[in-house]
Formats: structure tokens, C-alpha cells, sequence
């Protein structure tokens, strides 16, 4: 099977998106329905936070097309509570919690640590270590500029682990590494850059970005997840518009 790039937001609820990404009128509980005809791809963020239903997750798996996938953030507890440490039993109790109900529409879960959080070796050791044997795509948002480290780049591809490509002007490293089979991206969209979103100057880069990755026979998942988050569903639109082109 050839790759596939996987292109949407974070989120599909965002009364912004009312009136300009949704057409005017359309109830709420057939905004993912819709959000799926326009976009491959979304970044179920509620899971961060607080852990859905298990009635939840079926009910968006069954509200997208077959060949439609969900990213899905990880819960917090595991990276900013135990900060990585003794993480097997939190990384069970998030995988048990009813994500796997997505089925095959389950895309990558993304882990995403502190801003203050540095690299040890041992801790992100046995952090990939619980990963293993889940059978699951996984890539990790590494925020402290102490993980542009050729330690952790080999940690990551030895497990076949996504180490997130981000754009963003806070600071954080820029990894540009193929490390898995599958490559992962999140385009924050730094507002003195873009203060209307990417739009399709902004996104060509990341179909160029894009295509690189399907060349190389991995999958691409891209998120557009702006600062000024009312432009991330038509960014996304404009990278699949650009892809397509």
C-alpha cells in the first residue's frame, strides 16, 4: 500500500468555525461528520484532558468515513504529572481507557511533553520501552531544546517512534527526523509570521514537506493547530488543495 498523508486540525468543536468553516446553520453534532468530508484527518485533543466515554469514541468513529484517522494526544498524566517516570502503568491505563475503540480509523498517539521537561536518556528509555508491543503508531512533541540529541534520535528510531516535526517560534527544537515509519507534524502557525493563518503561501513549504515523506514510503500526518486557532481548518484545506495540486 502506498503512503497516504493524513491532513486536519486540532479539535473539530470551535464556535469560530461556525459560519466559515461550517456552513451556517449546521448543528453541532454533524460538525465532525462535515469536518470528515473536508479534511483526512484529525488531532482528538480532549483526551489530554480528561478521558471520553467509551460511547464517545465509538460514536466519532462512526461519524467519519472508512478511511478517515484520528490522531489522538495522550493523556497528561503520564508526561506532565510523572514527568516520564515509573510510566507503565499510566501508559496501560490510557490505552485501556476506550481509545482502541476507534478501531481501525486509530491513527498516531501523540505524546506531548513540558516545555521544561529536558532529555534523560534512562527516563525516555524506559518511557519507549512501555510502548513497545502496543501495536500502535506513537510519536512524542519533545518542547526542551535538550532533546536535539543524537541520543534520543536513536532511542526513537530503535523503537519506530515519530519524533514530531513542529513549526513554532517558542523555542523548541525543530526535529526533522525519520524515525518511524510514519512521519508527524504540527504546524502552530507563529502569528507574527502568519496573523491570518498559512494560507496557501504559508502551507506550500509543508506539501513540499509533505511529499518528501510519501516519497520516502513513510505516511504524513499534518496538523494545523495556529495560535489563532480560526484559521486552522482552512489551513488544513489549503495543504490538501496544495497536495492534490
Amino acid at each position: 500500500m502506498s503512503a497516504r498523508a493524513y491532513v486536519g486540525m486540532a479539535g473539530w468543536v470551535f464556535p469560530d468555525w461556525r459560519g466559515t468553516f461550517y456552513p451556517p446553520g449546521l448543528r453541532q453534532a454533524d460538525e465532525l461528520a462535515h469536518a470528515a468530508t473536508r479534511v483526512t484527518s484529525i488531532e482528538i485533543n480532549a483526551s489530554f484532558y480528561a478521558a471520553p466515554s467509551r460511547a464517545s469514541w465509538v460514536a466519532w468513529r462512526n461519524a467519519v468515513p472508512d478511511d478517515f484517522v484520528f490522531a489522538v494526544k495522550a493523556h497528561r498524566y503520564t508526561a506532565l504529572v510523572k514527568r516520564l517516570v515509573d510510566p507503565e502503568p499510566s501508559v496501560a491505563r490510557f490505552l485501556d481507557s476506550g481509545v482502541r475503540e476507534l478501531g481501525p480509523k486509530l491513527g498516531p498517539l501523540l505524546w506531548q511533553l513540558p516545555p521544561e521537561l529536558g532529555y534523560d536518556e534512562a527516563v525516555v528509555g524506559r518511557f519507549l520501552d512501555a510502548l513497545d508491543g502496543t501495536e500502535l503508531r506513537h510519536a512524542v512533541e519533545a518542547r526542551h531544546p535538550s532533546f536535539a540529541d543524537d541520543r534520543f534520535r536513536a532511542q526513537a528510531e530503535r523503537h519506530g517512534v515519530a519524533v514530531v516535526r513542529g513549526d513554532t517560534a517558542n523555542g523548541w527544537p525543530v526535529l526533522d527526523w525519520p524515525t518511524a515509519d510514519f512521519a508527524y507534524a504540527r504546524l502552530h502557525g507563529d502569528l507574527d509570521r502568519h496573523p491570518h493563518g498559512y494560507g496557501p503561501d504559508g502551507v506550500a513549504p509543508w506539501a513540499a514537506w509533505t511529499r518528501t515523506q510519501l516519497a520516502a514510503g513513510r505516511d504524513a500526518y499534518v496538523y494545523c493547530v495556529t495560535e489563532n486557532k480560526r484559521h486552522s481548518p482552512l489551513d488544513a484545506v489549503a495543504l490538501l488543495e496544495a497536495l492534490a495540486g
